[in-house]
């Protein structure tokens, strides 16, 4: 397990790099698999985005969305290797949810995945692209806010071992979410934060942005620790038991 606690970055210096992708679980090669590899090396567009095809084959129309290479190629790691249950708070068009949905796949271990948007446009656009893709068995699709989603399964006593959180750039959203993170993920769970490291974090004009912030208030220091930043993307860790 390799954590890079060197690469946290205060607020004054949040977005001025992006670091490259860097493995958190040891495997021999550059990459898991070709599946890993195709997010190193598929098109990107004039922002530096990752060009997934909707269809199986590669052809067609992107998929909508906002992933980094370093962004997609963690959450294909992460998704592979945890061997729990994987949650999806935000999924807008569903890019991120079939990269999720492939890497548990393939991976050795069963899992599910909770895939979490309050619009219900964006869950009927992920729905299609998971099934254009074969990749919609394994995934529940839900329709809610997500703290209120997230407090939902956690009474029905859900815990989860990955969770991607991309549901805000907003303050208010992600903090209430994070202060709900503790008793939802197991020990050892990994949470991946989305626009973590972006410069409008820092921005006194973006009032819209306050991912940073949310994140490194939310969460207790006494119960998870940073674990690497890679592309706009920061990974803390649930401390073990």
């Amino acid at each position: 397990m390799n954590k890079h606690p060197e690469l946290f970055v205060e607020l004054d210096q949040i977005g001025l790099t992006l670091p490259e992708y860097l493995p958190t679980f040891d495997f021999p090669k550059a990459y898991i698999n070709s599946s890993h590899a195709v997010y190193a090396k598929c098109p990107v567009n004039e922002d530096d985005l990752v060009k997934v095809k909707k269809s199986r084959w590669g052809f067609g129309e992107d998929i909508p969305g906002w992933l980094r290479r370093a962004d997609a190629l963690k959450l294909y790691e992460l998704a592979y290797f945890v061997q729990g249950d994987i949650l999806e708070v935000g999924c807008y068009h569903g890019l991120s949810t079939t990269i999720l949905a492939k890497a548990a796949r393939q991976s050795p271990w069963s899992k599910h995945i909770y895939s979490i948007d309050m619009s219900p446009e964006c869950v009927e656009e992920a729905k299609t692209h998971l099934r254009m893709k074969k990749l919609d068995r394994g995934v529940t699709n839900i329709c809610d806010e997500g703290t209120a989603a997230v407090k939902a399964l956690k009474a029905e006593g859900k815990q989860f071992e990955f969770a991607f959180i991309d549901h805000s750039h907003e303050y208010e959203p992600v903090l209430s979410l994070c202060r709900e993170l503790d008793s939802l993920m197991v020990p050892g769970g990994f949470c991946l934060f989305h626009d973590f490291n972006d410069s409008r974090n820092a921005d006194p004009e973006a009032h819209e942005y306050g991912v940073y912030q949310a994140v490194t208030e939310g969460l207790d220091p006494d119960k998870f620790e940073f674990y690497g930043l890679y592309g706009c993307t920061a990974l803390y860790r649930a401390k073990p038991s």
